[in-house]
């Protein structure tokens, strides 16, 4: 298919046009002759029609030339059009395409051959017509042929055929029919060199094989290939089994986009204009849209970038379907693809329906396992639906990040035509059912490190299907915490508040829970101050809707007390505490997880107020209580060894707490992860007990490796960054004088 700005190649299909007749004319721009034809049945078998008839008819005009011994114009070319001005981005592609048909065949082969496959509006064609003009002059013969079809392809070939016998046998020629013309090019082609075809838009390879067939035959031409095959198609499988080297097209690189767009458009549009490449990142970067905006826009009176966008946005189907006043109405993306999906439709009508699906997701690597909950559809009856997507190239099908499970990606163009395409009853239902089939594929425990793998590899595909307030999201949301992403976290826990807000009200107690989170991670984002006002202003509610004793109630004032502590309000912290740890063992017992966890917040802020000794003793006596109740490895068990090696640390045992620091960072690095927020504090304890132990160049250097990453984690501003940057000066003016440790 063409990519960029210019119709689309004439196909045979849009109507009969006469013989060629062109003289002494080289260049030949119209490839297709009548449609009335016989497909061939192999290479050597044409069937031409009654044998009497054809024979009588035979009598009454000139004979073809002799095949093997007429010769070509130099430079003899039958392309569908000019190649386009604008193309860029393609310079890599185009190598390979060269380096692929310059290639040494296999033993006995005496053509190279070279299929550029992917996505309808990928921008195949416009390759393909790129490569021709720019290796032209290599080649005493370029011929384009429309592939759709055996019966174009037969046309092109006998466009070919009256090509070559322009002038003194032109009246043979088009008095040939279709088949025997088409037959003769063949010949023609076989006896002789320096040719290059281009098969254009092939929909099955099994078309094309006798084709290649009788080409491959015959002795090879010694010291040379004796032409040169460049195939343009849809489908991505089975090339290197038809001898073809396969050359996958991608979309165009942003910059590349953005240029393209801005030269189509023409005067007015920079490539440094946001909107245009916001519309260039808006259609995905694909040339056959970027071609069709960008004439859109050019012809269309009064008609800007920003406004395309905004239409874009309002009805994406009609943009989708909208060409340029003149141009081709055939070449625009709802046209291209809904011919492509009849044509999947009609081979898996499955397949489809998985397309609809996977319009609902994030547009990159799915796990397949996913759609391998669809009811009604086993897993065999999905790949192989799969399979026909891929092959069309719809979709691409990978590794699932390294494992050896399968994932699925789709270009998000793909997504969005698929989607306006589906009627207003049919979204709903398409939706709910990508919506349960991706709660089914989540693990059941957000808290369990080996579920955290399988998290992340749905967590793009969650944020798209799941609702709000749906039981996925809340353990998306918890699966968030859990890794440390909690600036993510927050975002889903709005959204989840809001949602349940608007349908369940202010005082309903899923609304207050919701709230109550959004306010942690408000701090644990670094907005201390807000979370503790929303703390203060929530305890008098829930207690009043729902009790003081109450689990949500204890919550909510432990929370209280935490972030009062965390503002630098010490003493109200540690008072705070006091109050709240007997009310838990009240309510729930000594040792459950709830009044283990407070209690080793009042151990914390029991230190801070300066009482090291004993925070270290209520740590010590907390640990194996909170190992045997969360496991060694948990994250509340790994904090408590964090505390205990500060608080050990600040009853002056600086050496026992580095140490201790330095056994735990791996165990946090393994369990949670290199850049997890509390493995990156456990990173700043050891350098700083480190330094305190006697060690300052130490120190310095362990600052000095921890600062970027907090930089590129958390921002230049975040207080953890302006925090690891003050040490950093610190420990560097302690460090002079000292020698490299």
């Amino acid at each position: 298919m063409s990519a960029f700005a210019g119709p689309g190649p004439h196909h045979a299909s849009s109507g009969a046009a006469p013989a060629l007749d062109v003289g002494g004319v080289q260049d030949v721009t119209g490839s297709t002759v009548g449609r009335d034809v016989i497909q061939i049945g192999s290479a050597r078998d044409v069937v031409i029609g009654d044998h009497h008839h054809h024979h009588q008819h035979q009598l009454a005009r000139a004979p073809l030339p002799d095949a093997a011994t007429l010769e070509a114009p130099a430079g003899l070319a039958g392309l569908p059009r000019p190649p386009a001005a604008v193309f860029v981005g393609r310079e890599r592609v185009l190598a390979q395409a060269r380096k692929a048909l310059k290639a040494p065949s296999s033993a006995g082969a005496v053509i190279t051959q070279a299929a550029v496959h992917g996505l309808g509006g990928i921008g195949k064609s416009e390759l393909a017509l790129q490569y021709a003009a720019a290796h032209r002059d290599d080649y005493r013969l370029v011929w384009w042929i429309e592939a759709d079809t055996p019966a174009q392809m037969e046309h092109s070939l006998a466009g070919l055929a009256r090509a070559l016998c322009a002038g003194t046998h032109s009246v043979a020629a088009a008095q040939a029919s279709v088949e025997e013309a088409a037959g003769w090019a063949m010949a023609w082609l076989a006896g002789h060199t320096g040719w290059l075809l281009i098969f254009d838009n092939l929909e099955r390879l099994e078309d094309v094989r006798p084709f290649l067939g009788r080409l491959s035959g015959g002795p090879a031409t010694r010291g040379a290939h004796r032409g040169h095959v460049l195939i343009t198609t849809r489908r991505a499988l089975g090339w290197p089994a038809l001898g073809c080297a396969a050359i996958d097209l991608d979309v165009l690189s942003p910059q590349a986009a953005v240029t393209v767009l801005a030269g189509l458009i023409g005067p007015g549009a920079s490539p440094e204009d946001d909107d245009v490449a916001g519309l260039a990142a808006d259609l995905g970067c694909l040339p056959l849209a970027l071609t069709q905006a960008g004439a859109f826009i050019a012809a269309t009176p009064g008609m800007s970038v920003a406004g395309y966008r905004a239409l874009l946005r309002q009805d994406p189907q009609e943009v989708y379907a909208a060409a340029a006043p003149g141009s081709d109405a055939e070449r625009v993306i709802a046209k291209i693809w809904t011919i492509t999906r009849d044509h999947i439709a009609a081979a898996n009508p499955l397949a489809p329906r998985l397309l609809a699906l996977l319009s609902c997701y994030a547009p990159d690597h799915l796990p397949i396992d996913v759609l391998h909950h669809l009811p009604g559809a086993s897993r065999l009856q999905i790949g192989t639906a799969l399979g026909v997507l891929a092959s069309y190239s719809m979709i691409t099908i990978s590794s699932d990040n390294g494992t050896d499970r399968g994932a699925v990606s789709v270009h998000r163009l793909v997504q969005a035509v698929t989607w306006a395409g589906l009627p207003g009853d049919q979204r709903h239902a398409v939706s709910e059912q990508a919506a349960d089939l991706l709660e089914a594929a989540l693990p059941d425990d957000p808290d369990r490190i080996g579920n955290w793998p399988l998290f992340g590899r749905l967590l793009s595909h969650a944020r798209r299907a799941l609702a709000p307030d749906s039981p996925g999201m809340l353990k998306i949301i918890e699966y968030l915490q859990a890794v440390g992403d909690r600036a993510t976290a927050k975002i889903l826990q709005h959204q989840l508040y809001e949602t349940l807000r608007d349908t369940l009200g202010r005082e309903d107690r899923h609304t207050l829970t919701a709230q109550a989170n959004l306010a942690s991670l408000t701090g644990e984002t670094g907005d201390a101050i807000a979370a503790r006002d929303q703390f203060a202003a929530l305890l008098p509610v829930v207690e009043r809707v729902l009790g003081a004793d109450h689990l949500g109630a204890l919550t909510c004032r432990s929370n209280l007390a935490r972030w009062t502590g965390a503002t630098g309000d010490l003493a109200g912290a540690r008072h705070q505490y006091l109050t709240a740890v007997p009310l838990f063992e009240h309510a729930l017992g000594a040792e459950h997880p709830d009044t283990l966890i407070v209690r080793a917040g009042l151990a914390a802020w029991t230190g801070v107020m300066g009482e090291s000794v004993a925070a270290r003793d209520q740590m010590t006596a907390l640990l194996p209580l909170m190992t045997r109740v969360f496991g060694a490895e948990h994250p509340h068990t790994l904090d408590a060894h964090a505390h205990l090696a500060r608080w050990t640390g600040e009853s002056g045992y600086t050496v026992q707490a580095r140490d201790q620091f330095a056994a735990l960072l791996p165990i946090r690095e393994r369990v949670q992860g290199p850049e997890h927020p509390d493995t990156l504090s456990t990173r700043a304890d050891l350098a700083r007990w480190t330094g305190r132990a006697g060690s300052p160049v130490r120190a310095r250097d362990l600052y000095a490796a921890l600062l970027p990453i907090r930089k590129q984690l958390l921002g230049a501003k975040h207080p953890d960054t302006l925090a690891t940057k003050a040490e950093l000066t610190y420990w560097r003016r302690m460090a002079k004088g000292y020698p490299s440790q």
